[in-house]
């Protein structure tokens, strides 16, 4: 059983907050972002402050869209905690549904309290949901019970913080009468650590919605299993590898939402390398791949003036920043070269080399394709590539097995050459016998996101435990 805990949410479309700290207009992208990286999902709990201000006049709107987030989960149940920020407890369970409030799963039983708040910072739990909640575990004696909540029940915060629901003492008594096992609290948005009082876990979660933007999954098993994620990087980071609207394959990315986004997740810098056959040909020219054969076809694109390099190389410089750099994508013609102009190489900081396309003649037999897929990656480093992108991806993308026969010589060239080898997750899993040989053969790894989208920039959750069971491997 997995339970996905997030703290205060606090979305707001517009993105105005009266705390700067709060990244309110990335609530939804917060929550696609969990889910990308979570594959299952038992049980979804959110504690509270679901919207930054339940009474703006897109309220209804915004909890619509975070339910419907909430469903792509498919989790067998999502449990929402009404907060003091959510203002209307009606609205808010009329849209969310009173189903939402608790849940039997296997021994357990998830209830979750609606307490309300008044003028003067008041918070109450009324005698009629103290009946609510009794009535319900008495019909489930055997059941060990969960509940949620948005304010802090234990230990008692300072009291000057708003909203502190009162009387402790009495809501500790009533848990334990009750057979409560964990009690699950947001609100204070720094959260706190679980604490053990009498046999109940209390546990209060830090709001997503502040850096480092944690959230927890948890295992309910003796001793309690909470391990913490954060969307931010732990650890300063380059992006070798990002996409943008110049490209015929992005989905929402663009240079500047991009920036904005390796500000917020953590990513010292990030190097926009778009595809260099997209900027010099037509949609349709380059998915037909006719910089393979037409070894002419750059110049003329070029002479006719239409190409998009230029407008490439101007949009970067108009943004004036030191958090990005600028670099290419490109790939090898028949004769050996790069899909390149010579003149146009002076723009870049950074190439890196791919390959996406290899002609139909060399599927004859797989010694022959395997030949030609080395003397591309012969031909590339000899135009000196910075980075060799998605080593061995264009096996999978063909549903054709990985040669690992070819992982060293790969990896020799690479070295001989000085081109770094890409760990790279975009549509591809990344196979860790090729780079324990890159470590072996002293091959520097470097990290691309390849993103296409913006739930991709940012994000390298997968890398970094990649790199962590490699050198594990490695020593």
């Amino acid at each position: 059983m997995k339970i996905l805990l997030i703290g205060d949410l606090h979305y707001r479309s517009n993105g105005i907050s009266l705390i700067p700290e709060r990244k309110t207009k990335y609530g939804l992208e917060f929550l696609r972002r969990i889910k990308r990286r979570i594959e299952e999902v038992d049980v979804v709990i959110i504690a509270g402050d679901i919207l930054d201000d339940g009474e703006n006049p897109n309220a209804e709107k915004e909890y619509k869209e975070i339910k419907n987030v909430l469903e792509d989960f498919s989790a067998k149940k999502i449990l929402v905690a009404f907060g003091n920020h959510d203002k209307n407890p009606e609205k808010f369970y009329e849209i969310f549904g009173e189903e939402s409030r608790y849940f039997l799963y296997d021994n357990f039983l998830f209830y979750v309290f609606c307490d309300r708040y008044y003028e003067k910072d008041v918070a109450i739990r009324g005698d009629e949901e103290w009946e609510n909640f009794k009535k319900i575990v008495k019909k489930n004696p055997d059941k060990k019970v969960i509940v949620i909540q948005h304010n802090v029940i234990y230990p008692e915060i300072e009291s000057s913080y708003p909203y502190n629901l009162t009387d402790f003492s009495k809501v500790h008594s009533l848990y334990k009468q009750n057979n409560v096992f964990l009690s699950i609290s947001g609100h204070y948005h720094k959260g706190i650590d679980v604490l053990n009082k009498d046999g109940i876990y209390y546990f209060t979660l830090p709001a997503i919605c502040e850096e480092p933007f944690k959230y927890f999954l948890i295992e309910l098993k003796e001793p309690l299993n909470i391990k913490e994620y954060t969307l931010k990087n732990n650890v300063e980071l380059t992006d070798y590898h990002c996409h943008t609207e110049f490209g015929y394959c992005a989905e929402d990315v663009s240079m500047e939402k991009v920036i904005e986004r390796c500000k917020i997740f953590g990513v010292k810098k990030v190097y926009f390398t778009e595809h260099a056959g997209q900027l010099y040909l037509s949609r349709e020219e380059y998915w037909n791949f006719k910089f393979f054969k037409d070894t002419e076809i750059l110049k003329r694109k070029r002479e006719e003036g239409k190409d998009r390099i230029k407008e490439y190389v101007e949009k970067f410089k108009s943004l004036n920043t030191n958090i990005a750099g600028l670099g290419i994508e490109v790939e090898i013609d028949k004769n050996g070269k790069l899909t390149l102009l010579e003149e146009d190489r002076k723009f870049f900081e950074i190439i890196v080399g791919a390959v996406h396309y290899l002609p139909e003649e060399y599927y004859v037999s797989k010694d022959l394709l395997e030949k030609k897929f080395v003397e591309t990656i012969e031909k590339l480093v000899e135009n000196k590539i910075d980075i060799l992108a998605h080593p061995f991806r264009f096996f999978a993308r063909k549903n054709i097995e990985r040669p690992k026969n070819l992982y060293r010589k790969v990896v020799r060239i690479l070295r001989e050459g000085g081109v770094c080898a890409e760990l790279n997750f975009h549509t591809n899993i990344p196979d860790h016998e090729f780079f324990k040989i890159c470590l072996e053969e002293n091959v520097e790894i470097v990290f691309g996101s390849d993103s296409h989208n913006l739930l991709e920039v940012g994000d390298f959750s997968k890398h970094i435990e990649f790199m962590k069971k490699l050198e594990g491997d490695y020593k």
